[in-house]
């Protein structure tokens, strides 16, 4: 699995704190991938087995990042279940860990988070995320987009529209380096 990971924001110390609040433990593979990457946007991640599949957003993180645990309301209310949110899918709905054996499961928010099994643990879960690179085409300026729709003889479909759609692409993908997730 590829991860744009989170700037670090003391993540060692912020789990050492979240679990001192709540009086829980992280499993340790979970644990020690917040500690290295913080969680992160996985562009182009798939999960799929045979009854669940999904694109993965990205891995909650701490502090001013874009998925993060503060911004999570229900937070306490899902360790008080022994749950722990650990990420989230393009439609918002939670992946969770189990607090009290690393079980792995998907909360669908359409279904009143009703919970179904994934794998036994964070480790089997990154194992079975399949993700490809950022097509290098995000990357192009809107200029380059224009002249390749104009050369195509499709220039009659370029909008404003669609140029502020491909900026929202640009500053999406700029800037942001993958790196394959590797657990210890």
């Amino acid at each position: 699995m590829l991860i744009s990971h989170f700037s670090n924001n003391h993540a060692a110390m912020r789990i050492s704190d979240l679990e001192k609040r709540f009086s829980t433990q992280l499993p340790q593979d979970y644990r020690k991938f917040l500690i290295k990457y913080n969680g992160g946007d996985t562009p182009n991640t798939k999960y799929k087995a045979a009854k669940i599949s999904f694109d993965l957003r990205g891995f909650f993180g701490f502090g001013n990042v874009r998925y993060s645990f503060d911004s999570l309301s229900d937070l306490s209310d899902w360790i008080a279940q022994k749950r722990f949110p650990i990420a989230c899918d393009l439609f918002g709905n939670y992946i969770l860990i189990s607090l009290d054996n690393g079980v792995i499961s998907f909360a669908d928010h359409e279904r009143g988070f009703q919970e179904s099994f994934i794998c036994d643990s964070f480790t089997a879960f990154v194992a079975k995320c399949k993700s490809t690179l950022i097509d290098k085409n995000a990357l192009r300026s809107i200029e380059e987009r224009e002249a390749d729709l104009i050369a195509k003889g499709r220039g009659h479909i370029i909008t404003d529209g669609l140029r502020r759609l491909w900026q929202k692409e640009i500053d999406k993908y700029t800037g942001m380096e993958q790196e394959e997730v590797v657990l210890d």
